[in-house]
């Protein structure tokens, strides 16, 4: 099980980027429970039972090398899968909620290439600026740049995806043409 000790910066994946302040022992259900204190953006106090801590996947931010490793996975063209609107946007909210910044990179190029085909819907457009939020928010804080830099930065990257996924769908279909 991961410790985190009082003082450091973690993150919660449905909170953000929070310092420990302590542990507070507590009784729930009459059982005595380790709780880390969290103190979250707009002052906000968060209570996260010990024993939850991996499977909420709370963890250390990210490094300033695994940022350049988020930044480039941006860069490479996917394809979304299809389902169901219903399950679609429950597996969004799922990889949303694990916390991780490469699958939340995924799941930001697909919803992405989704709205550059105008197929993105109002709850799928809002679970995108969720993920792109997250990236931002975490990767501003590792670096310490500006919320404007990072944000062009993450844009260029998801633009840069597009159109290699364009141009490589336009040469399977010359390259099917000719077969026929």
């Amino acid at each position: 099980m991961t410790e985190f000790k009082t003082g450091d910066k973690v993150i919660e994946p449905t909170i953000g980027i929070c310092e420990i302040q302590g542990i507070r022992l507590m009784v729930v259900d009459g059982k005595l429970t380790d709780f880390y204190v969290f103190a979250g953006p707009n002052n906000a106090t968060v209570l996260v039972p010990k024993h939850q801590i991996e499977r909420r996947g709370v963890r250390l931010p990210m490094t300033k090398e695994e940022t350049k490793k988020v930044i480039a996975s941006l860069k490479v063209p996917t394809s979304p899968e299809k389902d169901s609107p219903h399950n679609q946007y429950t597996k969004f909210r799922e990889v949303l909620n694990t916390g991780d910044p490469l699958k939340i990179s995924k799941l930001l190029r697909d919803l992405y290439i989704l709205d550059q085909n105008n197929a993105l819907k109002g709850k799928e457009r809002e679970i995108m600026e969720m993920a792109k939020k997250f990236l931002v928010d975490e990767i501003c804080y590792v670096r310490d740049e500006s919320r404007t830099k990072v944000t062009e930065e993450i844009e260029d990257a998801l633009r840069q995806m597009f159109k290699k996924k364009a141009q490589k769908e336009r040469e399977e279909k010359k390259k099917s043409a000719k077969k026929k």
